[in-house]
């Protein structure tokens, strides 16, 4: 919801002052570095023709977001799912379910409480899925600024970085896909504004 309600933020701001594009985009990515949806929708906005329809068809996109439709689709009926818990339940688990707040080629960004259930899951291999909804896959180069962001940045301690072992597929707006395959349909420009972020 954050990052849709900026995007609609953005076409207003961009629609009276379009100057303030570069800016305003910045200073999203400076409040929120760990956040993959604001990354992709200041990138798109940045690297788009028409920058206030382009901020407009994100929030959309956003607003609309039906991976976790997928997901529930996807996940077996007779497995034993957890998205939350201890070693015990991972230990009885068929499938880990963790949900990013971004990914990119060499690893994703969990929430701080979601990485011992991570490490469980490695450790008692059992099958990561991960829930990557809109704008959380990034290209490389966009994956970089953000982590260096994130490493940079306060908002470390609540969030954290781990690679990608384990992680079995992801689950996102185009449904159940392996990881490469998810990796190469990130579809996000890599504007030069953003890249040199902190």
């Amino acid at each position: 919801m954050l990052a849709s309600e900026a995007a609609w933020a953005l076409a207003e701001l961009i629609e009276q002052e379009p100057p303030a594009a570069v800016p305003a985009c910045r200073r999203l990515l400076e409040r929120h570095p760990s956040s993959g949806p604001m990354w992709w929708v200041a990138a798109r906005v940045l690297g788009a023709r028409d920058p206030v329809a382009e901020a407009e068809a994100c929030g959309d996109e956003l607003q609309e977001d039906d991976s976790a439709d997928h997901l529930d689709e996807a996940l077996p009926e007779d497995g034993r799912v957890v998205r939350h818990g201890g070693v015990g339940d991972v230990a009885a688990a068929d499938v880990v379910v963790v949900e990013v707040d971004a990914m990119g080629p060499d690893g994703m960004v969990v929430d701080g409480d979601d990485l011992g259930l991570v490490e469980a899951a490695r450790a008692l291999e059992v099958p990561i899925w991960v829930l990557a909804g809109v704008g959380r896959v990034l290209p490389q180069r966009l994956w970089e600024a953000l982590r260096r962001s994130v490493e940079s940045s306060a908002s470390r301690t609540a969030t954290c970085i781990t690679d990608l072992s384990g992680v079995a597929c992801v689950v996102g707006p185009d449904g159940r896909l392996a990881v490469a395959e998810a990796l190469a349909r990130s579809g996000c420009p890599e504007p030069p504004e953003l890249l040199s972020l902190p």
